[in-house]
């Protein structure tokens, strides 16, 4: 519970970073399509679950509970998850919903003369499982670049990484047909068609840069779009997530190095967008590809210096997780590179409370390698007129430091006990069970 909220943390601080929101892009004349999922900032990037329907607004049910329709393994096919992944085979998928089957939702989604019952059509297609891909494969792809009806294309196009990739069995034609028929819709003439592409691209994760190279390229021009930061934001999230190295083991730690083109991409952005919101977002990605290669590390090491040497970067917040990405992925960590650590706690002592927050998250995500500094963490939780959001913040920090437990959980305990806001107790009672827990296993 505890670990989940040093991510959430992670998350406040940059959504603290953009206060400004901006119009959705104009669509086809006619055209209404629900917003695509809006860019975040991942501490570690996870394959998202795809286009699978709740049902809510469709009168149908969900799919099974308890299954993730998440991107399973391919067998021979490298850059996927390793990560134990459900059996699909072994899931009993409905023959029907609502009185239709399988081959009736299919027929429906190809011939039926209302786009609604299309379009309601395609959202049920994944719920039949895999059969829905030997069934209805050819027609989804059909519907993505056939269909006269908007909606029913995104529709199509939404849960295409679900039924495609989803439940492939092993790389194969409709695989190849589809994901380039979604890669291809980056360069579409509408600009929120390439902006809900882009969210569904970015979702699938870094087997489409191995089965579509030509992602990477289609993204970084999008990370550049002149008339839209939300367009770049999103894509250089997108790029964040695609550019991910192959994966080698069980934890998202144990990968290869990132995709170099998509590192190259996000230190130009850092260093040449004018928005900040944009900008910050390229420091999360690429704390989030982890340490790239050593043939690139001389030229990331040098891109990022250069926003403290010569001064080019002013945003505070910008330059707060620079740092962050320097000591977190360079390759000599917190050696030489303490005057990093030591400007991140400095911000603890300024009048923003929101600051303050930003640097307890900075620190929490530097874990062990900020000890030396938990003794300005410590004076913020005793703080009795700290912010109760800052307090919650540190304390996030403060657990962060297990190898300091017998420290902390004393001061913790007394937060329990004395402090006057339930959530700060909350959280300092959730603190105190992680690192006790910690302690017991060890």
């Amino acid at each position: 519970m505890f670990a989940y909220r040093l991510v959430g943390l992670f998350l406040i601080a940059g959504f603290l970073a953009v206060a400004a929101v901006s119009a959705q892009p104009a669509l086809p004349k006619g055209v209404k399509v629900q917003p695509a999922v809006k860019p975040n900032v991942p501490a570690v990037p996870n394959v998202p679950k795809g286009g699978v329907p709740d049902g809510k607004n469709l009168g149908i049910p969900a799919v099974p509970p308890g299954v993730n329709p998440g991107i399973p393994v391919l067998p021979g096919t490298p850059g996927l998850p390793v990560s134990p992944q459900p059996k699909l085979d072994n899931i009993k998928w409905p023959t029907e919903l609502n009185g239709k089957t399988l081959e009736i939702i299919v027929r429906e989604m190809r011939t039926h003369s209302d786009p609604a019952v299309r379009e309601a059509a395609v959202r049920t297609l994944p719920a039949f499982g895999p059969k829905s891909r030997e069934l209805g494969g050819n027609d989804l792809i059909d519907a993505m670049t056939k269909e006269l009806d908007w909606n029913v294309r995104l529709a199509a196009l939404s849960v295409g990484p679900t039924v495609i990739l989803g439940f492939a069995k092993a790389p194969d034609e409709l695989l190849n047909r589809g994901l380039g028929t979604i890669v291809n819709y980056l360069t579409h003439e509408y600009m929120q068609i390439r902006f809900d592409v882009i969210g569904i691209v970015g979702s699938i994760g870094p087997f489409i840069r191995i089965n579509q190279p030509s992602v990477v390229q289609k993204l970084s021009v999008r990370a550049r779009e002149a008339g839209s930061w939300q367009m770049r934001r999103a894509a250089i999230v997108a790029l964040g997530n695609v550019g991910l190295g192959k994966q080698t083991g069980d934890t998202p730690d144990l990968r290869d190095p990132p995709d170099a083109q998509s590192v190259t991409a996000l230190l130009d952005i850092l260093r040449l967008d004018q928005c900040a919101a944009v900008r910050r977002e390229a420091v999360n990605s690429l704390i989030s590809l982890g340490p790239v290669a050593p043939v690139q590390q001389k030229t990331w090491k040098s891109s990022l210096d250069n926003l403290f040497k010569l001064n080019i970067e002013k945003d505070k917040s910008v330059l707060l997780w620079a740092r962050v990405l320097i000591l977190r992925n360079g390759p000599d960590g917190l050696k030489g590179n303490e005057v990093h650590l030591d400007a991140i706690a400095q911000m603890l002592g300024v009048a923003a409370p929101a600051s303050r927050l930003e640097a307890c998250a900075a620190l929490a995500v530097l874990g062990e390698d900020a000890k030396s500094k938990l003794g300005n963490v410590i004076d913020i939780i005793n703080n009795a007129k700290e912010e109760p959001e800052v307090v919650i913040a540190a304390i996030t920090a403060a657990a962060s430091i297990p190898s300091k437990s017998a420290v902390v959980v004393p001061i913790l305990v007394n937060v329990k006990a004395m402090h006057k806001n339930e959530e700060v107790k909350r959280v300092a009672t959730e603190a105190i069970d992680y690192l006790t827990m910690g302690k017991k296993k060890n």
